[in-house]
C-alpha cells in the first residue's frame, strides 16, 4: 500500500495509473460493444446474455470496481494535464482565443462529459430511471426483457440522440486516451507513430460506431419492439406497454 501512495505521489506515477486503468477501461468498453451488438441477433440472444450477465455474484463487484477506475482515471488524468500545461516551457499567449483554451482542455472536458453519460447511462438503463414500464418487462423465459427496455427507450429521439452526442464526446477522449497509452507505457517510438495513430483510430471507429448503430437502428426502424415475446402480464398481447 505503501508502494503504491508512493506512486501516486509521482507523476510518472500517476501517468503509469492513468495509462493502467485506461487500458481496463478500454478492454472493458470493448467487451460492453459486444455484448450489446447481440441486440442484432434478436430479443433472445439480448436477453440471454442480459441474464448470463445479471444471474453472476460477481456483477456488482464488477460494477464497483469499474466506477473506481472510472473515478481514479478522471481525477488523476485531470491532474496530469494540469501538471502538463504548468510545465509548459513558455505562457499561454494572451492572443490564443477561447476555441484553442477549449482544444488545449478537451481530455479534461470530455472526460467529465463521459463521468456525466457513465452515471446517466446506469441510472437509466440498469436502475430503470425515467423508463416507467419497460423497466418491468420479461421475456417468455420470465428474465429481464432487455431488448424491449433498449428499443422501447431509444424510440425516444431526445434519448437516441443525446446517447450519440455523448458517444461522440467518448470518441474524441477514445481517440487520444488510445495513443497516449502507448506512449505512457514507453511503446510510443517515432518509427511507428504512423502505425500506433492507425491504431488509435480504428479502435475508436470501432467501438463507437459499434455503440451508436443501436440507437440510429432503433431511430431508423431497422430495430424495432418485440413486445410479443414478452410476459403478458405486463403487455397486453396487442403489443401496447399497459
Amino acid at each position: 500500500m505503501n508502494r503504491f501512495w508512493h506512486l501516486i505521489n509521482t507523476t510518472i506515477g500517476r501517468k503509469l495509473i492513468v495509462a493502467s486503468s485506461g487500458i481496463v477501461l478500454l478492454l472493458f468498453l470493448l467487451g460492453h460493444m459486444m455484448g450489446n451488438l447481440t441486440i442484432y441477433l434478436g430479443s433472445d440472444a439480448l436477453n440471454a446474455y442480459a441474464y448470463w450477465l445479471q444471474s453472476s455474484s460477481a456483477l456488482w463487484v464488477v460494477r464497483a470496481v469499474m466506477l473506481t477506475m472510472v473515478l481514479v482515471h478522471i481525477i488523476l488524468a485531470i491532474r496530469v494535464t494540469r501538471e502538463n500545461q504548468a510545465a509548459r516551457t513558455y505562457p499561454y499567449r494572451r492572443c490564443e482565443n477561447r476555441w484553442v483554451r477549449l482544444y488545449q482542455n478537451r481530455m479534461i472536458i470530455s472526460g467529465v462529459i463521459v463521468m456525466i453519460f457513465i452515471v446517466g447511462h446506469i441510472l437509466h438503463l440498469t436502475a430503470g430511471a425515467g423508463m416507467g414500464e419497460l423497466f418491468h418487462l420479461l421475456d417468455v423465459h420470465g428474465h429481464a426483457d432487455v431488448y424491449n427496455r433498449v428499443v422501447g427507450s431509444f424510440q425516444s429521439p431526445w434519448l437516441a440522440w443525446s446517447y450519440v452526442i455523448a458517444m461522440l464526446f467518448v470518441s474524441v477522449h477514445l481517440k487520444h486516451s488510445v495513443r497516449a497509452l502507448f506512449q505512457t507505457l514507453g511503446f510510443y517510438h517515432e518509427n511507428f507513430f504512423g502505425f500506433f495513430e492507425l491504431l488509435s483510430w480504428v479502435v475508436t471507429i470501432v467501438i463507437c460506431a459499434g455503440l451508436i448503430s443501436i440507437p440510429l437502428a432503433v431511430q431508423f426502424n431497422l430495430l424495432q419492439p418485440d413486445f410479443i415475446t414478452s410476459s403478458c402480464n405486463v403487455v397486453d398481447c396487442s403489443g401496447a406497454v399497459s
